[in-house]
């Protein structure tokens, strides 16, 4: 089984990779600055079942919540340094480590967790090792 730790912060930066930046902000304003799931939903105009689905699919990756708003405090700005690898054009998405072209942004994810994990295991280590140099430093 994954550390959770691992397991988590491989989640974000597959997001933050896609360009999907709305759930990163969701996942973070409800976990670190505890935010209703309604209010959350209000502000970014999705369902509040969809909020839920996040926190949901969050926790379960490391089996606890109060775990998981540790992780995110700690990793957040780390996470937001990354540049997507995913650019929005004309309604479709394209993903700038191959230049191809691709419908939605669940494709998008499941493409770059196939044909870029390498990327994605990359980043994945360059935002653990931020994070412990910024611990070690403090």
């Amino acid at each position: 089984m994954e550390d959770p730790v691992v397991t988590l912060v491989k989640f974000l930066v597959t997001k933050r990779l896609a360009g999907n930046s709305s759930t990163l902000m969701v996942v973070k304003e409800y976990f670190v600055d505890g935010i209703s799931p309604s209010s959350i939903s209000y502000k970014y105009k999705i369902s509040k079942f969809r909020v839920r689905g996040y926190i949901q699919r969050v926790t379960e990756k490391t089996r606890n919540s109060y775990l998981a708003s540790l992780i995110i405090k700690q990793v957040f700005p780390a996470i937001l340094e990354i540049e997507p690898a995913v650019i929005k054009v004309n309604e479709r998405y394209v993903c700038l480590l191959c230049d191809r072209f691709f419908d939605n942004e669940v494709t998008i994810e499941n493409h770059l967790r196939r044909k870029h994990e390498e990327h994605i295991n990359k980043t994945v280590k360059y935002v653990l090792e931020s994070i412990k140099e910024s611990s070690v430093s403090k």
